[in-house]
């Protein structure tokens, strides 16, 4: 089984652990310099506000609705990357930090120790509050792009509440059919338009190609994801 910790709005995450009292508030984080947003909380998403938007387009908009604005701090965000990798790490001995606030990992012979992967990742969950106060999402697959299927509904599909597990041929359907292609991890922006075209438009129907056919016309990359899918 394979499983990715993934911490939810991270740099805007670690912006309300370094100030309690806005944790309850919209908040975003700008990239270097203050160009554009790098980072939505979920109270600021709800107002409709995108990434990677320039900050001076919606810098009127952030202030009416009262949404509380951060310039990135990497090293203080690496520093809280660290804390959370090392509470996660205790839960599996094979860890694979895929990026600043995400975790895969992999689990063997673990049948004498995990006897339900939604109470698992819920104990992972409140592991990494309690030690970091950062919410993560927790996604279990039986492939690492399932994995990363389960992360996404666990975080942005309702009905999961922050853990989501893919382990069975219904559980599959249930989260794919409802996931967006372009949003399969692999799966650029390019590609998933020329998917769109011919009517694949969940990740259900990706699933569902002909991976020999994929290659051809995409990439041996492409093909990976549709055979994991």
């Amino acid at each position: 089984m394979h499983a990715l910790v993934d911490a939810i709005s991270f740099y805007a995450s670690c912006e309300k652990v370094f100030n309690p009292s806005i944790r309850n508030k919209p908040v975003v984080v700008l990239t270097n310099n203050d160009g554009c947003i790098c980072a939505v909380c979920p109270i600021a998403r709800r107002l409709g506000i995108p990434k990677f938007k320039p900050y001076f387009q919606v810098k009127s908009f952030l202030k009416k609705h009262g949404v509380i604005v951060r310039s990135s701090n990497y090293e203080l965000y690496a520093d809280l990357s660290d804390q959370m990798m090392n509470v996660i790490s205790r839960f599996c001995d094979n860890q694979y930090i895929y990026s600043i606030d995400e975790s895969f990992l992999h689990f063997d012979n673990y049948e004498s120790y995990i006897k339900d992967w939604h109470e698992y990742g819920h104990q992972i969950r409140r592991a990494v509050w309690k030690e970091t106060r950062l919410p993560v999402g927790v996604g279990f697959g039986i492939t690492p792009t399932l994995s990363k299927a389960a992360n996404h509904a666990a975080k942005k599909l309702s009905g999961f509440n922050g853990v989501a597990v893919i382990d069975t041929t219904t559980s599959r359907e249930e989260v794919l059919t409802r996931m967006d292609v372009a949003d399969v991890w692999g799966i650029g922006s390019k590609i998933a338009s020329k998917l769109k075209l011919e009517g694949i438009n969940s990740a259900a129907q990706l699933a569902k190609q002909n991976p020999k056919k994929i290659r051809k016309q995409f990439s041996v990359v492409t093909q990976r994801t549709v055979n994991e899918l």
